[in-house]
């Protein structure tokens, strides 16, 4: 037991700083608006297609936060550890919440550019937001109480959406799917809070992000129903 957990604190990214938590805590913001004005400026000259430059910002900008106060080499960390099969039972469950749509809505997997461009989404970018959103800010707040260290990455993340992708896309904006991104925000903190452990969160959104067809959402060709 003794060995296992040295094993487990080797693996745990060296503790952070005042002055790095602050700047982590922060970052959201800037992340938000530097994607929000990458969204409008694109935008006004290839419409939609400011996805793509889009996405590119937000990734870069989550990647730049994570290599600043972890270093390369403790990005991943937390995918060495294991999350238990509770949490990937849970995992999958709300991976598969979205995947209706996608039943119902195959006749639009028609563009083999789409079809490439979903794919690659799905892969890359649950890694990514993954390893700020739920890892980084994980470790920041810790020590915090459980409601507030779920609540406030949670709250950026669901945010992040409307205010970037929302400004060329009309399912951004959709405030069902506001919520939908709290729900699952608030189910893959708590997960990675429990179990320190990225590799279930992980698989779950990459299920996600298939399921709810972002890439043409993104692009205006599938828009969700608004209940009003």
């Amino acid at each position: 037991m003794i060995e296992k957990s040295s094993t487990l604190r080797d693996q745990d990214p060296p503790a952070l700083s005042s002055r790095q938590r602050r700047f982590v805590l922060l970052s959201p913001i800037l992340l938000i608006a530097a994607g929000h004005l990458t969204a409008r400026v694109f935008s006004a000259s290839i419409g939609a297609w400011a996805w793509v430059p889009l996405q590119l910002v937000y990734w870069s900008g989550m990647i730049a936060v994570l290599y600043s106060v972890n270093g390369l080499s403790n990005i991943f960390a937390a995918y060495k550890r294991s999350s238990g099969w509770r949490s990937w039972s849970s995992g999958i469950l709300i991976g598969l919440i979205p995947w209706p749509i996608l039943l119902l809505h195959l006749s639009l997997l028609h563009s083999p550019l789409l079809i490439v461009c979903w794919i690659a989404l799905a892969l890359i970018n649950p890694f990514i937001e993954e390893s700020y959103w739920r890892g980084l800010f994980g470790e920041v707040t810790a020590r915090w109480p459980a409601w507030a260290a779920l609540l406030y990455p949670t709250l950026f993340f669901a945010a992040a959406h409307p205010l970037q992708w929302g400004v060329f896309s009309v399912g951004s904006r959709n405030w069902q799917m506001v919520v939908a991104l709290m729900i699952m925000g608030i189910a893959w903190s708590a997960t990675y809070r429990q179990t320190r452990s990225l590799r279930s969160n992980t698989f779950s959104h990459m299920l996600v992000d298939l399921g709810n067809m972002s890439v043409w959402v993104f692009l205006n060709l599938y828009i969700p129903p608004t209940r009003h």
